[in-house]
C-alpha cells in the first residue's frame, strides 16, 4: 500500500496542530516540516505540501515547489492578492504541481463559485470582526496601536478592495483574498475589518450576488487559545483539505467522500 507523503511549509501554530492531528488520526506519512532556511523536498520525496507560513514565504518558496512538481495546499491565500504572483502560481504546465487554496476560516465558497460559474458576479463583500488587540499591525501609528491594546472601542480599520485589505492584514484577512478568488472578482470584491471589543468569537459575514441568486453567510470562529490572531478552525480546515486531496488522488487509505 502506498502512503500519501505529506510535508509542511511553516513551523508555526497552525501546522503544529495539523501535524499532531495527522500523527494521531491519519495514516499519511509525514516527510517533514520546513522552516525559512530548510531545503525543500522535490516530487520524488513528497506528494503534497501544506503551507501555513506567511505571504512572504509563499512568494519566496512556493514557486519552486510547484515547478518541481509538488502540489501545495495554500493557507496564506492573502498572498494571491498580488496579481503577478497569483498569475504565476496558478499557471498550469505539464509536470507542474497544483496550487490548491484552502477555505481556511470561512465557508460558503462552494456556492459562491457555483454562482460565478454562471457568469460574473455583481456584488462581492466581506465584513470581519475581531478583538481589537488581535488586529494590531506594525504599520499602524503608535496611538492607534495603544487604542487597540486597550480594546474598549469599536473601530473600522479597513474598508476597501479585498486585495488591498488582505495585504494590509496578512495574518487576519486571508479570508478576504479567499472570497475574491472564489468569486473571481478581484475588481469588485470589497472587505471591511472591524475591531470589535464584543467579538469574543471572530465573525465573518460574506455576501455574493449574481444572475442566479445571492449568498449570505455568517461564520463565527473561536480564536486559537495559543494564537488568538488565528481562528482555531483553520488547522482543521487544512486537515479537511488534506483528506479531500488524498481521496481525489485515490490513495487507498483515504476514506469518506470528497465534496466539490
Amino acid at each position: 500500500m502506498v502512503d500519501l507523503r505529506v510535508g509542511f511549509l511553516g513551523d508555526g501554530h497552525i501546522n503544529r496542530v495539523l501535524r499532531r492531528a495527522v500523527h494521531e488520526s491519519r495514516p499519511y506519512r509525514v516527510i517533514g516540516a520546513y522552516g525559512r532556511d530548510d531545503p525543500l523536498p522535490g516530487a520524488g520525496a513528497v506528494d503534497v505540501i501544506v503551507e501555513a507560513s506567511t505571504q512572504q514565504a509563499v512568494q519566496e518558496r512556493v514557486p519552486a515547489l510547484l515547478d518541481s512538481g509538488v502540489d501545495v495546499i495554500l493557507l496564506s491565500v492573502g498572498a494571491l492578492a498580488d496579481a503577478g504572483l497569483r498569475s504565476a502560481l496558478l499557471r498550469r504546465m505539464p509536470g507542474r504541481g497544483l496550487l490548491i487554496p484552502c477555505t481556511g476560516a470561512i465557508g460558503g465558497l462552494d456556492q459562491v463559485r457555483a454562482l460565478r460559474a454562471a457568469g460574473p458576479l455583481t456584488a462581492v463583500s466581506l465584513e470581519s470582526r475581531k478583538l481589537p488587540a488581535t488586529l494590531i499591525q506594525q504599520w499602524m501609528p503608535s496611538d492607534l496601536q495603544a487604542t487597540l491594546r486597550a480594546g474598549d472601542a469599536e473601530i473600522v480599520l479597513a474598508d476597501g478592495p479585498a486585495g488591498e485589505v488582505a495585504q494590509r492584514f496578512p495574518a487576519s484577512a486571508n479570508v478576504a483574498a479567499a472570497l475574491a478568488l472564489a468569486a473571481d472578482a478581484w475588481d469588485i470584491a470589497t472587505a471591511r475589518v472591524v475591531a470589535d471589543p464584543d467579538a469574543a468569537a471572530t465573525r465573518h459575514e460574506i455576501r455574493a450576488a449574481g444572475a442566479l441568486g445571492e449568498v449570505r453567510a455568517i461564520v463565527t470562529n473561536a480564536p486559537s487559545p495559543e494564537r488568538p490572531r488565528s481562528s482555531a478552525v483553520v488547522a482543521w480546515a487544512a486537515l479537511r483539505a488534506l483528506d479531500d486531496y488524498a481521496r481525489l488522488r485515490r490513495f487507498p487509505e483515504a476514506g469518506g467522500v470528497a465534496f466539490l
